[in-house]
């Protein structure tokens, strides 16, 4: 059983990556989404044919980690992310997307502050524009951990299923 889910989730991360890269090759009109963070603060992104412009983070690589509190591996990977982003402040934003169930801000803080998180996160309840334009766009079927790298510039450098390495991540980091 467990064969057939990598088998499928390996395939479909072939899959993801080649639509994702032309999906985005496909639109030349500008759209935005907006998150709202856990914190209250807004996150316009402007989508292009190339990837997003973070209007909050110019200048910054930009980790987009879509996970859920009850993910094994997410909750792994958490410690790697909070310290990336202490070492990588200046040239590394992380934005948390929780995706995996429906839970209140409330809730969702307090997650963050009992693992630490030291970078904003989106509620799922917030993040549904950004989580269809990614399904639709790159046919992501909801696996989590996934991750999308943009560079400074906005154009999408990599994305990620299942736990990375930080030494992977790191490369992309300008």
């Amino acid at each position: 059983m467990f064969s057939k889910i990598l088998k499928f989730s390996l395939g479909a991360f072939v899959l993801s990556a080649l639509t994702f890269s032309t999906a985005f090759a496909k639109k030349d009109t500008v759209q935005t989404i907006d998150l709202n963070t856990t914190a209250g603060e807004m996150v316009h992104i402007n989508v292009n044919k190339n990837g997003f412009l973070f209007d909050k983070y110019k200048g910054k690589t930009v980790l987009l980690d879509f996970f859920g509190p009850m993910c094994p591996p997410c909750l792994l990977e958490i410690p790697h992310l909070i310290e990336m982003q202490k070492e990588h402040k200046d040239k590394l934003q992380i934005i948390g997307v929780q995706v995996q169930m429906q839970m209140t801000d409330d809730e969702l803080k307090a997650f963050m502050k009992e693992k630490g998180i030291n970078y904003p996160v989106v509620n799922l309840n917030n993040a549904w524009d950004l989580v269809s334009f990614i399904r639709a766009n790159t046919g992501w079927g909801g696996q989590i951990p996934y991750m999308l790298v943009f560079d400074k510039t906005g154009d999408l450098k990599k994305q990620f299923i299942g736990m990375t390495p930080n030494q992977k991540i790191l490369k992309y980091v300008k």
